[in-house]
């Protein structure tokens, strides 16, 4: 019995890899090994079955995706994104809470690529990790969210600002209540750096602490009672850099700016 495409699209991970690659443009026998780093002979069933469906076609010993092909792959992409990032961390997921993210972002979440999940050991709870400090002061930008209160950040901040680093930053209320009461003097260095810029965030609803730089994205989304458990996701790729700065955006954009600190 002839499968349908749905059975196609989704039954079969190594199909579905090849609609997504083709997605970007047709593609010869030579660069599609290469692609997968696959002998040629493992890739004959599934695109024998792709096009059986009229899904690919293969004009002039090429292949590519049929306009019905391309439409279902482009619809697909976004929710094969989600199952790729959900299924490798499941335990990690369920327990987060995405309700403070706005909802054309969350269908979108499939976006975040390659993220690891980092959890520091417990001595070392409070502490920034190294290759963490490390990229940071190698970025050109920084764009932070603060709604939880880390004294590390402050200093290590108003340093890079002095080394020509640009950094916008959107506060929670009770973390700038919490840094004008202990960090009075380091707020009103910050203020009055030129490469500073601070925004106050009111809404009722705290965002995740995140930190994007033109190389980095961070997120310590909080669990689904709505603590922080020093879980952070970190990831390098384009698309997942492109998705935090959509999430900045999105929470600077609700912000005022502080213009000068207020006694």
């Amino acid at each position: 019995m002839k499968s349908s495409i749905n059975e196609t699209v989704w039954y079969s991970e190594k199909r579905r890899k090849i609609l997504l690659l083709l997605l970007d443009g047709q593609k010869n026998p030579e660069e599609m090994k290469t692609a997968f780093d696959v002998e040629w002979r493992s890739l004959i069933l599934p695109l024998k079955e792709l096009k059986e469906e009229e899904l690919v076609c293969n004009p002039e010993g090429v292949y590519e995706l049929s306009n019905i092909g391309k439409l279902i792959t482009e619809n697909a992409k976004p929710i094969n994104g989600i199952l790729n990032l959900f299924g490798k961390d499941t335990e990690y997921w369920v327990k987060r809470e995405l309700d403070t993210i706005p909802e054309y972002l969350l269908n979108r979440i499939g976006e975040i690529e390659d993220c690891v999940i980092a959890e520091p050991e417990l001595n070392d709870m409070f502490e920034l990790p190294d290759d963490f400090i490390s990229v940071i002061r190698n970025s050109r930008y920084i764009h932070s969210v603060f709604s939880i209160y880390h004294p590390f950040y402050p200093p290590l901040y108003a340093e890079l600002a002095e080394n020509g680093t640009e950094i916008s930053i959107v506060l929670t209320e009770s973390v700038f209540e919490r840094m004008k009461e202990d960090r009075k003097e380091e707020l009103i260095e910050i203020q009055e750096s030129e490469n500073i810029n601070l925004f106050l965030y009111k809404k009722e609803m705290i965002p995740p602490p995140i930190i994007i730089t033109d190389n980095l994205f961070s997120a310590s989304f909080f669990n689904v009672n709505g603590m922080y458990d020093h879980r952070d996701i970190m990831s390098f790729s384009q698309s997942s850099l492109k998705w935090g700065e959509e999430l900045f955006r999105y929470y600077q954009k609700a912000a005022n700016p502080i213009p000068e600190f207020e006694e």
